[in-house]
């Protein structure tokens, strides 16, 4: 059954919103490269952060929300704090980032190259967003389950080594694009490696999830639904990924049906008490 969707505060919905817009902004950066010494600056302190480091800068800029949302002294009955995604916009958002990585942290736009700015109002009992293009709305405060928010390891591991697995598939064979083979193979495996509870229809699920996931984050090309796929990776994916790569060339071997009579059993009985890789 699909997990329901989590309802935050709006101070809570405003640190999620900032995470997401600075994992973006750093994934650009990387990716399309820059100019700007600032914005390369920017994205070097962020670069190797994995979802349990996201979390904990989550986690304590909730903290300084609260705090600043508390102490701030409006101007009139529609005054609230806010800040905007343009340069000069979030002073105190950096300056709480400079607190949390230790690190001064530049001027930037936490925007999209060709976006509009934005700005966040944020009070204890709504959180608003002005499209600086297009008028205000509500900021969601509803979402999926995501580690950053539920701090669940094992929905994190099942999709690390789910995508470890598919970047290992890839090098050793790019012809394997089916999604039902992937699928049967992958959970089975897990199933016999894992001390889980589940069974094989939880499993699945967590599959599809996760699968949809990398979809929906521009790793992977179909959906669970579909028999076919095709994969993207790039160099900042695999700091994420790169624990788990050893576990995933076994999967891949399984997947592909090598060594089954001969290396499988030995590496099984060594797994079978860990099926994942876990940094606590």
């Amino acid at each position: 059954m699909e997990k329901k969707e989590i309802e935050l505060s709006p101070i809570e919905a405003t640190a999620y919103f900032w995470v997401n817009t600075i994992k973006y902004k750093v994934r650009e950066i990387v990716i399309c490269g820059t100019g700007d010494k600032n914005e390369a600056k920017f994205a070097e302190i962020f670069y190797g952060y994995t979802e349990r480091n996201w979390r904990k800068v989550y986690l304590e800029l909730i903290k300084y929300i609260s705090k600043d949302v508390d102490h701030y002294i409006p101007k009139n009955h529609l005054d609230s704090f806010s800040q905007d995604t343009d340069i000069n916009g979030h002073e105190r958002l950096n300056d709480e980032l400079s607190k949390i990585t230790s690190q001064k942290i530049p001027d930037i736009r936490l925007v999209s190259n060709g976006g509009k700015d934005s700005v966040i109002y944020t009070t204890p009992s709504f959180v608003n967003i002005w499209h600086k293009s297009c008028g205000t709305t509500k900021l969601s405060t509803k979402y999926k389950p995501s580690y950053i928010l539920t701090g669940d390891h094992k929905g994190l591991d099942f999709y690390n080594l789910l995508l470890s697995t598919i970047a290992v598939l890839k090098k050793e064979n790019c012809n394997f694009k089916s999604v039902s083979i992937l699928r049967k193979r992958f959970c089975k495996e897990y199933m016999k490696l894992s001390n889980s509870d589940e069974n094989i229809d939880d499993i699945t699920e967590l599959f599809n999830s996760s699968f949809d996931k990398a979809s929906f984050r521009g790793i992977i090309f179909g959906r669970s639904i579909n028999e076919k796929y095709s994969s993207y990776f790039r160099e900042i994916d695999f700091v994420e990924l790169n624990d788990y790569m050893d576990l995933a060339h076994h999967y891949a071997s399984v997947i592909l049906q090598k060594g089954k009579d001969s290396n499988e059993n030995s590496f099984c009985k060594t797994l079978k008490k860990n099926a994942t890789v876990t940094k606590r």
